[in-house]
């Protein structure tokens, strides 16, 4: 008996072991930019240095630029913006902000919790004086939906689009992994739920209908403790990753049209 209590504590502590040491390459899949969407998107081209290093991205002008809102646009954890970028603007219409995490695309360096959010600063700073209409918003997606908390937490947005978002990683992977101190183990926590109290501010949930990464729960946690007014929107027939379709973009297009 001792001699299997002896096993099963070292396994259990290998595990943690290996999940603390493997959490990074579990959390991000950092992706290459499509060659023809790249060059397609040549002409709105941006980089943005910091004292780390440089990101690259697009800024993709409204029809009229004077009379639309400001994007920011945060992209989930295996997403290369340069695929949704045509889409997002042909769709909103929005003068639209997207640049990769570091890691993703051509930008330089490794992602983290804390790059993301420093980085996010850093291109919000950069290019807010980006011709608009005075509505600016951030919208993120799966991870993203992160980033953007934290950026309206920072800076002056008037709104959220959350697109399969969490209340934070930490709770996710609790759901996965239920007999492990995940709460010790996670270096990359994304608390959004601890922001969302303090942001009264429009916030636009969407969801999948089958969300097979992210249980709804955790989104409706989140929607529950948002400190200013919400609207929910669930995507009949989606899943976490095939989200989209007329009803997900009508539902944004309404959205900013009643900021």
């Amino acid at each position: 008996m001792v001699t299997f209590l002896i096993f099963a504590v070292t396994g259990y502590a290998v595990v943690c072991v290996l999940i603390f040491l493997m959490q990074d390459g579990m959390l991000f899949f950092p992706r290459a930019s499509d060659p023809q969407a790249v060059k397609q998107l040549g002409r709105w081209e941006r980089s943005i240095e910091n004292s780390e290093v440089t990101l690259f991205g697009w800024l993709i002008p409204a029809r009229d630029p004077g009379n639309a809102p400001l994007v920011f646009y945060f992209g989930g954890n295996g997403e290369d913006v340069s695929i949704t970028a045509i889409e997002l603007s042909n769709e909103t219409d929005a003068n639209v902000i997207l640049m990769n995490y570091r890691g993703y695309g051509a930008s330089e360096g490794t992602p983290s919790e804390k790059a993301l959010f420093s980085d996010a600063l850093i291109v919000y700073d950069t290019l807010i004086d980006t011709i608009h209409n005075g509505k600016v918003v951030a919208f993120g997606r799966s991870l993203g939906s992160g980033v953007s908390v934290y950026l309206a937490s920072q800076r002056k947005i008037d709104a959220v689009v959350l697109t399969t978002p969490y209340d934070s990683i930490r709770a996710v992977a609790h759901g996965y992994f239920p007999w492990l101190p995940v709460s010790f183990l996670i270096r990359h926590p994304f608390d959004s739920l601890g922001l969302a109290p303090t942001l009264d501010i429009p916030a636009l949930f969407i969801v999948a209908e089958h969300d097979n990464i992210i249980p709804t729960v955790h989104a409706q946690n989140l929607a529950d403790h948002w400190g200013g007014r919400s609207q929910w929107v669930s995507i009949k027939g989606a899943t976490h990753n095939s989200i989209g379709g007329e009803d997900y973009w009508g539902s944004i297009r309404n959205f900013l049209k009643s900021l």
